[in-house]
C-alpha cells in the first residue's frame, strides 16, 4: 500500500528549480489548475529533460536510469568488503581536492562517490529532483493526481516500482559533498550543479537532507564513497548478475599502452629485487667455510671475502625486512579495516526522517 503520509523533503519554497508541470498523468486542483492565459508558464515534461515528457512508464524508466543502482544493491549485502558502512563517509569537494583526486562528472548512477586512485567519479544532479513538483508528481509513494483517469493505475504501477528512497539518498550524500561555499564553487566549476545557484539558497535546499537517517534512504547509501579496487575483486569474487563484466566492476584501462605503463614498473621492480637477492645468495655460497671462521694472518683476500660475504647477507636479511613491511603492513591494515567492516555491518545510522525539518 501507498504510504499516505509521504512529505516531500523539502518545502516549495527552498525549491531550486520553479518550473511548474503540467504532465498528462499530473492532475492539478481547481485551485491550482493553469488558466488559458497561464498555460505558456507551465512545461509538459521533466525539468531539464525536454525529450521524456507524457508516457508514465517513460517517466520511471528515466528515473530509473538516472538514479537506480542494481549492481550494488545486488551486492549490498558484501558491501562491508568494499567501504565502511557511514553514509556520512564522504569526503568534502575541496577534501577530495587535497587529497590529490580529479572530479570526474558521470552520469551513470552506479559510479557515483566511487573513487580509484587519483580521481573520484560523482554524477551531477538531475535538474528534476531540485522541483518540488517533480517529487509531488513522480517520486511521492502515493498516487499521483491525475486528469486522464486510463493513465491513474499505469502511472501508479510505474511510480511505485521506482522507490523515492533512491533518490532521498542521492540528494544526502550532496549534503556531505557541497558542505562549504568552496565546495559550492568547485561543484559549479566541474558542472555538477547549475551554475545560477548561490550558496544561500544550496543551503536552504540541502539541510532538508543533511540529518536523513538511514532507514529512509535506499541500500546503497548506506554506505558513502567506495574503492573501484575493492569493488572490482568483490565482482571477480560473487560475478553478480548484474555486471556487465566478470573481472571489473568498471574497466580501469582502455587502451594496451596505458595497462603497459601502469604494470612495467612494478613488474621491473619485483624483477629487479629478485635478480640481487639471487645474486647476493650466489656470492654467499660461494665463499667457503673455512674462509670465514679460520684467519689466516696477513691473507687480505681472505678478508675482503668475509667482508662480502657479510654484505651479501645483510642484503638478503634487508630485502626479506622491506618484503615484510611491504606487505605485512598493508595486510595489517586491510585485516582491521575488514574486521571493523564486519562488526559493524548491520549498523544502522538513525538520525531522523526526511521531511521533518522546518523551512
Amino acid at each position: 500500500m501507498p504510504d499516505t503520509n509521504f512529505q516531500v523533503p523539502f518545502p516549495e519554497s527552498c525549491a531550486l528549480n520553479k518550473d511548474r508541470l503540467c504532465l498528462p498523468s499530473h492532475i492539478l486542483s481547481s485551485s491550482s489548475s493553469p488558466h488559458s492565459d497561464q498555460e505558456a508558464d507551465y512545461i509538459n515534461y521533466l525539468p531539464g529533460y525536454p525529450a521524456v515528457c507524457s508516457s508514465p512508464d517513460e517517466i520511471y524508466e528515466h528515473l530509473a536510469r538516472e538514479l537506480e543502482t542494481p549492481l550494488l544493491d545486488e551486492l549490498y549485502e558484501k558491501l562491508w568488503l568494499v567501504g565502511r558502512r557511514a553514509g556520512h563517509h564522504i569526503d568534502a569537494l575541496h577534501a577530495q581536492k587535497v587529497k590529490g583526486r580529479t572530479i570526474i562528472p558521470v552520469e551513470d548512477p552506479r559510479l557515483h562517490l566511487i573513487w580509484d586512485h587519483s580521481k573520484v567519479y560523482i554524477k551531477p544532479i538531475p535538474i528534476l529532483l531540485l522541483n518540488h513538483e517533480v517529487w509531488e508528481t513522480c517520486l511521492s509513494p502515493v498516487r499521483p493526481r491525475s486528469c486522464e483517469q486510463n493513465s491513474v493505475a499505469s502511472f501508479e504501477s510505474a511510480t511505485m516500482a521506482f522507490h523515492c528512497s533512491t533518490a532521498v539518498g542521492f540528494l544526502r550524500s550532496y549534503s556531505f559533498l557541497i558542505s562549504h561555499p568552496l565546495d559550492l564553487a568547485i561543484a559549479q566549476e566541474s558542472y555538477l550543479i547549475p551554475q545560477n545557484i548561490d550558496w544561500v539558497q544550496w543551503s536552504r535546499f540541502i539541510s532538508h537532507f543533511r540529518h536523513v537517517g538511514d532507514e529512509n534512504v535506499a541500500g546503497r547509501y548506506h554506505y558513502g564513497q567506495l574503492r573501484l579496487s575493492r569493488l572490482n575483486w568483490v565482482v571477480r569474487v560473487f560475478r553478480p548478475m548484474h555486471a556487465h563484466n566478470t573481472w571489473f566492476y568498471e574497466l580501469p584501462h582502455w587502451s594496451i599502452s596505458e595497462f603497459m605503463v601502469n604494470f612495467t614498473l612494478p613488474i621491473a621492480f619485483i624483477f629487479a629485487t629478485i635478480s640481487l637477492v639471487l645474486s647476493s645468495m650466489q656470492v654467499a655460497l660461494s665463499i667457503p667455510v673455512d674462509v670465514l671462521w679460520f684467519e689466516e694472518p696477513g691473507n687480505y683476500q681472505q678478508a675482503m671475502g668475509r667482508a662480502f660475504w657479510m654484505f651479501s647477507i645483510m642484503v638478503v636479511l634487508l630485502w626479506a625486512l622491506v618484503s615484510l613491511l611491504l606487505l605485512g603492513i598493508p595486510l595489517l591494515s586491510l585485516g582491521w579495516q575488514f574486521s571493523w567492516g564486519y562488526r559493524h555491518r548491520k549498523q544502522v545510522n538513525v538520525q531522523g526522517s526526511y521531511g521533518s525539518r522546518e523551512p
